[in-house]
């Protein structure tokens, strides 16, 4: 918020202007302002049509790389993981200038953990990404073939790109698995949202494109690296596949939350003596002067008020 010094006879006074800039006005409304400001309407549709298709977006193609029975041969683990890494990065390009592409409800929850949205906004988030992921599993349905879905070389008969944890894990091993992955995923998105790393964007991209990649490849023989509510709520709502639908979302939201709040207190905690000053879209940190020093300037810059009023 710009801040303006007034200074008059032997006294200054410090103003900040309520009149932000129309970035400054989105920054507030995403993260803390009022849902019913001005601009909101506009921003809460262009966030919510991104995040419907850049789910929809990764549902689909991620999604169609775990078909089998249309290429000569079936895709391997490996090359499950390598597609839904490449698509989420895909995704990011696409829209992580309109909505940050969160892509997961996971990553909306942490957002609000670290103030980069407000509840309400996060429900927006949450609500698109749902819907997209519903979305582009039934555009997934429509391009293949009936016998090809309900073939049981995908996995169980009906359940193409259901996440379902190993039969030998007990749930309490399928839950923690899938916190520990996403703790991990979030970890990346702490980092990369960072405000001392604000300056390294160019790769983000491919950063969590490779994170997902590392993860479903390590991962993904234990719960099938879900990591994403939203990712694995679009394949159940159509195929009807529900058996351990539950951990997909215990597990992913309290490793988020857990994850962020862990660093917010340890790692992005600003010191007590030092203020942020934001000017012109700059933000920069000013250490805060004792009241003596401070005392001293206001009264030189009243004497210089005075000699220039004489």
């Amino acid at each position: 918020m710009p801040c303006h010094v007034m200074c008059g006879n032997s006294h200054c006074i410090t103003s900040c202007s309520a009149l932000l800039p129309l970035s400054h006005r989105r920054k507030k409304f995403l993260g803390g302002g009022t849902v019913f400001g001005q601009d909101s309407v506009r921003t809460v549709l262009n966030i919510a049509l991104a995040e419907f298709l850049g789910t929809g977006f990764l549902v689909f193609l991620g999604c169609m790389g775990t078909v089998v029975g249309l290429g000569e041969f079936p895709p391997t683990h490996l090359q499950i993981s390598i597609t839904f890494g490449m698509v989420v990065a895909t995704a990011i390009q696409l829209i992580g200038h309109i909505s940050a592409a969160h892509l997961n409800p996971a990553v909306s929850v942490a957002a609000i953990i670290l103030g980069k949205i407000n509840i309400p906004m996060a429900v927006v988030y949450i609500l698109a990404e749902l819907s997209g992921g519903i979305a582009g599993f039934g555009l997934l349905q429509v391009v293949t073939p009936d016998s090809i879905l309900r073939s049981k070389s995908n996995g169980s008969c009906c359940a193409l790109c259901v996440t379902l944890p190993h039969p030998e894990l007990s749930a309490f091993q399928a839950v923690l698995a899938e916190g520990l992955a996403t703790s991990v995923l979030i970890l990346v998105v702490c980092a990369v949202w960072d405000k001392r790393n604000e300056r390294n964007t160019d790769s983000v991209p491919l950063r969590f494109g490779f994170t997902v990649m590392a993860i479903a490849a390590a991962e993904g023989p234990y719960t099938g690296a879900s990591m994403n509510p939203a990712r694995s709520l679009g394949p159940v709502i159509w195929t009807g596949v529900w058996d351990s639908h539950w951990l997909y979302w215990v597990g992913p939201i309290v490793g988020a939350v857990l994850t962020s709040f862990m660093y917010k207190q340890v790692f992005d905690r600003t010191p007590a003596h030092v203020i942020q000053v934001t000017e012109d879209d700059n933000e920069q940190a000013i250490p805060l002067q004792s009241n003596r020093h401070s005392k001293e300037l206001e009264a030189e810059r009243g004497s210089n008020l005075n000699i220039t009023q004489a």
